[in-house]
């Protein structure tokens, strides 16, 4: 066992914390990255590394937190998707930032080039790398899924450098194209970290053998108080990206029919975000008292907003795996309307069920909610245990095991050097 290796038994390791995904995108990805590594940075030297962005700029200002920004070659429109190629300038770069902050393990939020280099700059160094998946529920619209089935192979191997994995992960062959990128670098990886249980399961029928669940963590929110009672309307609170996947719309639909059944004076909808569909959602709410868009706030300005809202909604289904807007939720000490059953990790405590595409029965809860408070305060209640789930303190002492843990790799493991 080397030194590096050997340091991992006595002590929590130096880690670089690495992605693809600029911070400038308030996506899930993009705060459970920056969050663990302020949570580790309690513990431990930690090396920040993705594309440049002022918000990496002032992570890098927390104590213990170093930061690498890594050049890319452009971003892809529409996207804000950061594209950088595993190349040998990349990999020199890496291994310079690695050397210099003494990393002992690396830990990936991501998948492409970026990714790759890490991996295989943590190879000749001889230092374990986990990776945490956020994406296997990838999926795109219709219209590109041939287009992405013929691309995505290709466009992986020339970011990565990688072989594709090529399995049938999905029925239809462009989702499926999706998420073999993220296979074909999770078969590189010491140990993979999934945020949820239900991920975990289809990582693992995949063909990934060393997957632990490990749900994502937020600072602990020391002001939030559960809700006593709902004076005035019911307020809700929907965060996210104004996309498909998300379901934004349908939500909206639901909203404008509670409103039509209950008035403005029972139910206030507040909506944070952007995204493709943010104009459409524009012209849907229209200037209809009782639904509010605000566009994109900092990630800083979130526990305000909770506090003033009395439950919070989350209408994905089959996309999400664990969305930090739960865990940041909860930590409010707010409940969840949501409509994905497979969803688990706090919300079997404290969340609200409206399970189904149909927006009728979404507008049903909304109303019922609005006329009954009830479930809304036995939810914020429930939030005060559920929140531990999400705790910094669990998070760190689960992760340091995992790190541990993947120092010693099966001799059957699937990886192979980059």
């Amino acid at each position: 066992m080397n030194v590096a290796r050997a340091s991992l038994e006595m002590k929590a390791p130096r880690v670089a914390v690495v992605s693809d995904y600029t911070l400038a995108t308030l996506g899930g990805a993009e705060n459970a990255f920056a969050e663990q590594v302020r949570a580790l940075a309690n513990v431990t030297r930690v090396l920040a590394v993705c594309p440049p962005s002022e918000r990496l700029t002032h992570l890098g200002t927390y104590s213990g937190v170093e930061t690498c920004a890594v050049p890319v070659s452009f971003v892809v429109p529409g996207l804000g998707f950061p594209v950088a190629r595993n190349t040998t300038r990349l990999r020199r770069l890496l291994w310079r930032a690695f050397v210099s902050a003494g990393v002992e393990v690396v830990h990936l939020h991501s998948e492409f080039g970026i990714a790759a280099a890490a991996i295989a700059v943590a190879r000749d160094l001889g230092i374990p790398v986990v990776q945490t998946v956020h994406t296997f529920f990838w999926q795109s619209q219709a219209s590109v899924q041939t287009l992405l089935s013929f691309l995505g192979p290709a466009f992986y191997k020339a970011m990565t450098g990688f072989a594709y994995s090529g399995r049938d992960l999905a029925a239809r062959a462009g989702d499926s194209a999706l998420r073999n990128m993220t296979l074909s670098t999770a078969l590189k990886v010491d140990a993979v970290v999934s945020p949820s249980a239900h991920q975990a399961a289809r990582l693992r029928e995949a063909g990934l053998r060393r997957v632990h669940v490990l749900p994502n963590t937020v600072q602990w929110n020391h002001s939030a108080r559960p809700i006593r009672d709902v004076e005035g309307p019911l307020r809700v609170l929907w965060v996210g990206r104004f996309a498909p996947e998300k379901r934004v719309l349908p939500f909206l639909r639901s909203s404008v029919a509670a409103l039509n059944r209950v008035g403005p004076g029972a139910l206030q909808v507040d909506l944070i975000g952007s995204g493709p569909e943010f104009r459409a959602a524009q012209r849907l709410a229209g200037s209809r008292a009782g639904i509010r868009l605000h566009g994109r706030v900092t990630s800083e300005e979130i526990p305000n907003r909770l506090a003033q809202a009395h439950v919070t909604a989350l209408t994905s289904i089959g996309w999400d795996n664990q969305p930090m807007t739960v865990a940041e939720s909860i930590m409010a000490l707010r409940g969840v309307i949501w409509s994905d059953p497979k969803l688990t990790e706090g919300l079997s405590e404290a969340g609200i069920a409206a399970f189904g595409a149909d927006t009728t029965r979404l507008a049903d809860r909304l109303t019922a909610l609005a006329g009954d408070p009830s479930p809304v305060l036995a939810a914020s209640e429930s939030a005060r245990s559920a929140r531990t789930t999400f705790g910094t303190e669990r998070f760190v002492n689960d992760i340091l095991g995992v790190y541990r843990s993947a120092t010693h790799p099966p001799t059957s493991s699937l990886l192979r050097r980059p």
